[in-house]
């Protein structure tokens, strides 16, 4: 097993641009045993370079354009702010399945909340405005039909993967991003041959490096972590898990 690097060979020199969104692993000797998998949410390559490199904002270790292209920004053996996990979220799934399956995290630009939804603070208490929101629950009070994905990809499990281990996916994973929004459906425009390319080739490069296996739950999604989170849509149902899972 190796020690995590300060930059990846893969990465080309110019293409290794460090953030200042990172900290040390906890403690700071820990190894990765994860890769989580992201979408940006966007295609604008400018636009993620300049949220990674602004002081007080997020990062990932890795980004990967639709045309192949390989960024770092930050080291393997730092801690990149990819997944996170806020308190209140943290509290809410230590409530069981059947409890938080019952919310959404509040997004002000998501459009796929009803009309009569309830927003309430990380309380759970419902809140006089939904801006000050943080979750948000059905008026029947209903499981949310968002968690479907995660519960066809984990039918047997009450949590996030690994939650019960470390609840902290930044602490134990490598942050892997892909420049593009998602799709419910294999899409070749959206995941592209060359992006999936270079992903293998990073993840089998990174699985080599510190013996972490190339199965389902050791190679997952931002959702897989935090389902309440990322509701079904990072990197969503049009990914092929098959290409960086055995």
């Amino acid at each position: 097993m190796s020690t995590p690097n300060e930059w990846n060979n893969l990465v080309p020199i110019q293409n290794r641009l460090e953030s200042p969104n990172k900290n040390a692993r906890r403690p700071s000797t820990t190894l990765p045993t994860h890769v989580v998998i992201h979408v940006t949410g966007t295609d604008s390559l400018p636009s993620v370079r300049k949220t990674f490199l602004a002081s007080n904002s997020v990062s990932a270790h890795y980004l990967i354009t639709k045309e192949g292209e390989l960024f770092q920004f930050v080291p393997d053996a730092s801690r990149a702010w990819h997944a996170g996990i806020d308190s209140n979220t943290r509290s809410l799934y230590k409530k069981g399945q059947e409890k938080w399956q019952c919310y959404l995290k509040y997004f002000n630009w998501y459009k796929g909340y009803p009309k009569d939804a309830i927003y309430v603070d990380g309380d759970l208490k419902p809140v006089w405005d939904k801006t000050e929101a943080a979750f948000v629950a059905r008026a029947d009070g209903l499981p949310w039909p968002e968690y479907s994905y995660f519960n066809e990809r984990w039918p047997t499990e009450d949590l996030p993967i690994n939650f019960d281990t470390d609840p902290d996916p930044n602490n134990y994973a490598i942050g892997i991003e892909t420049l593009d929004f998602g799709s419910k459906k294999h899409d070749s425009t959206v995941y592209t041959d060359k992006m999936y390319k270079t992903l293998e080739h990073l993840v089998t490069d990174i699985s080599k490096k510190y013996s972490i296996p190339m199965i389902k739950g050791r190679i997952v999604g931002h959702e897989d972590v935090n389902p309440i989170g990322r509701f079904g849509w990072d990197p969503a149902p049009g990914f092929d898990w098959s290409v960086v899972t055995k």
